[in-house]
């Protein structure tokens, strides 16, 4: 079986395309071949990358802009690259077209959402503040939190019911678009993950399971089911 060719949209560091090898590592390891979308992709040019691609992963990185949900900022702690938004929402709506497999990691569960209709807190601690810590100061390989999937969704059925998190996040899902489901909360009733209301393969999580891909069994298990998706 040939291996499939994942997609990433990446984050941006002034005029550099850049990735942590940890989401790449992640994809190669379960067979998935990992190519980097080089920041100002022009739309013409990303859609035949699209077509050639068998899935795509939204990685993590700074703020939306709130204006792509119909809000103001909110204060200075909402951070935001236009270009990095711009690449993704182009990205996004000839994917959504594709049908194929989509994952979401941290920033990606947002701009999934966002650039499907869907629409976020901009800042947790001062519009929903609560006892849990969505912005851990633990190292990133260290899980801090407890997330639990709600029944019959499909990521139950390859996590669990209850596992712990690691979470370096300020922002999160407030409305789900039209589309996605919830398939996890925080013990604060924080929306921790997205996923297809149909069988298209589309899973978004607000943690990061590329640190720990390699040591818990929960976090491979949602690269491996990605890849198995791609490769279908």
């Amino acid at each position: 079986m040939k291996r499939p060719v994942i997609l990433i949209f990446p984050t941006r560091k002034d005029d550099l395309t850049a990735m942590s090898v940890r989401y790449t590592d992640a994809v190669r390891c379960h067979g998935g071949i990992p190519l980097l979308i080089p920041m100002n992709t022009d739309a013409e040019t990303l859609e035949a990358m699209c077509e050639k691609a068998d899935g795509f992963l939204f990685s993590g990185g700074v703020d939306l802009d709130p204006s792509l949900y119909g809000e103001e900022k909110l204060n200075d702690t909402v951070e935001v690259d236009p270009v990095r938004d711009a690449l993704e929402m182009t990205g996004l709506g000839i994917v959504l077209k594709t049908n194929k497999p989509i994952m979401g990691i941290c920033r990606g569960i947002q701009s999934v959402n966002v650039g499907m209709g869907g629409t976020l807190y901009q800042d947790i601690p001062s519009q929903r503040p609560s006892d849990v810590c969505h912005r851990q100061s633990a190292p990133a390989t260290e899980p801090t939190h407890e997330v639990r999937t709600l029944e019959g969704t499909f990521l139950r059925s390859v996590s669990g019911e209850r596992f712990m998190t690691n979470s370096f996040h300020h922002q999160g899902v407030k409305d789900p678009a039209p589309g996605l489901r919830v398939a996890a909360l925080a013990a604060d009733g924080m929306i921790e993950a997205l996923e297809s209301v149909d069988d298209r393969f589309i899973l978004l999580v607000q943690w990061h399971p590329e640190f720990t891909h390699s040591s818990d069994p929960v976090s491979d298990a949602l690269f491996a089911s990605f890849i198995e998706a791609a490769k279908a």
